[in-house]
């Protein structure tokens, strides 16, 4: 039974024209992801899902299995899920033995580290009842406490309505966000999950028993403005995985 690694990278960005393929020092985005799946110990295969050219042959260069995604899977509005469901099915058919914990990556970020890749999976083998384990950041001034939308009559509203809501953000309740980390979960919970069902939030493909990595924040914001490439490049260039 093997653990894998699944890189999502598709083509067609919207935001930023392939942006999966921006250099920083000298690397892609996704060469970095690669790089950070094979320093893990505990992955033994890599796979990159993609139905794009340019993305397919990066990949090749760092040796890692391409899973061909189907273009109805790689629109600006598929659920991620679906096409991370369908590379998992995929690399299961190709290399014919089962599958026991599959790390989920994204192309578009290289705030990442092997050593985080094997800690989300170490959580999965400690805890055998856990379906997944990803990692997050706690939040503080961005507490949802603190959110606001903006009105029909263009107004700031509190996005939720609480009854004398403190300042002092130390007297809410702990709230984490996903911070675009590994994501690992064992091949039967993806497998067995189902979209509107399971999983928190909106990651269901993740099991219903998920256990948090709490990380640094800003340290796995992904890439869709210029201004996220050069974040990416300053956590690069100062080395600011040792200070976590």
């Amino acid at each position: 039974m093997k653990n894998i690694a699944l890189i999502t990278a598709k083509g067609g960005n919207q935001s930023i024209k392939n942006k999966n393929l921006i250099e920083i020092e000298g690397k892609t985005f996704l060469g970095w992801q690669l790089s950070y799946a094979a320093d893990a110990k505990l992955i033994d295969e890599i796979f990159v899902s993609t139905e794009d050219e340019l993305i397919k042959s990066e990949a090749i260069k760092y040796g890692a299995n391409i899973i061909d995604r189907p273009k109805d899977l790689a629109l600006p509005l598929t659920n991620h899920g679906d096409a991370i469901l369908h590379g998992v099915k995929a690399a299961q058919t190709a290399l014919g033995e089962d599958i026991g914990i599959v790390t989920i990556l994204l192309g578009n970020t290289l705030m990442n580290s092997g050593a985080d890749i094997d800690s989300t999976i170490q959580t999965l083998i400690d805890n055998p009842e856990a379906d997944g384990c990803m990692t997050v950041w706690q939040a503080q001034d961005d507490h949802p406490y603190r959110a606001m939308t903006i009105g029909s009559d263009g107004y700031l509203q509190s996005f939720i309505k609480l009854n004398g809501a403190d300042t002092n953000r130390q007297s809410y309740p702990e709230a984490v966000f996903y911070d675009q980390g590994p994501w690992s979960a064992r091949y039967l919970s993806i497998i067995k999950s189902k979209r509107g069902e399971t999983g928190p939030a909106c990651w269901w493909w993740m099991g219903d028993k998920v256990v948090p990595l709490v990380r640094l924040w800003v340290t796995g914001k992904d890439v869709h403005t210029m201004l996220d490439v050069e974040i990416s490049r300053t956590w690069v260039q100062n080395k600011l995985w040792r200070i976590r």
